[in-house]
């Protein structure tokens, strides 16, 4: 089993250093591999950067649809392991506590990314995720819970601050994108 994940490392490493020199091999390489280690892949990702964390725990939990662009060290985390950190500075006299904070040691839900959606450099999206389509997320944000379609979202925690179809609007009208 360990063996296994050294190669997945190693075969991560090198499709990742094909990067420097052609993009669109790189693209369908890398989107290869994370199919065969289990991510759900719907379409062709317009662009994942190198250096993306995802999280390694379980693939399987995170699907990306058609048309995702994902920026530079954006990290999709699927499990949260707090409540372990937490269960050992509990009361151990508390039984009853303990035997609830057991069931829930390591929460894992999936993040699902709609499509033709873009994600700014350094987005941590946390789990349980799901975006909608045609979302623009902005650098930095920390996205948890449900994306409506279309939204523009920023911040900690993220919030939607507009619609993309707006937006873009007023980028062409204000002919800003000269």
């Amino acid at each position: 089993m360990k063996t296994n994940k050294v190669i997945q490392v190693i075969e991560r490493e090198i499709i990742k250093k094909i990067s420097y020199f052609n993009g669109v091999l790189f693209r369908n390489a890398y989107v290869k591999y994370l199919k065969k280690v289990g991510m759900k892949i719907n379409g062709i990702p317009n662009f994942i950067s190198s250096d993306v964390y995802f999280d390694g725990s379980d693939y399987s939990l995170i699907t990306l649809n058609n048309n995702v662009t994902i920026s530079r060290e954006v990290m999709f985390l699927t499990h949260d392991g707090s409540m372990h950190t937490i269960k050992e500075s509990l009361d151990h006299k508390n039984t009853e506590i303990i035997k609830d904070i057991e069931k829930v040691l390591v929460i894992k839900k999936g993040i699902t990314i709609g499509e033709n959606t873009f994600i700014g450099a350094r987005v941590s999206l946390l789990p349980g995720t799901t975006v909608g389509k045609n979302v623009l997320i902005g650098a930095c944000s920390v996205v948890k819970g449900k994306i409506p379609d279309n939204s523009i979202v920023v911040g900690n925690p993220a919030k939607v601050v507009g619609k993309t179809s707006e937006w873009l609007d007023s980028k062409i009208v204000g002919k800003e994108y000269l």
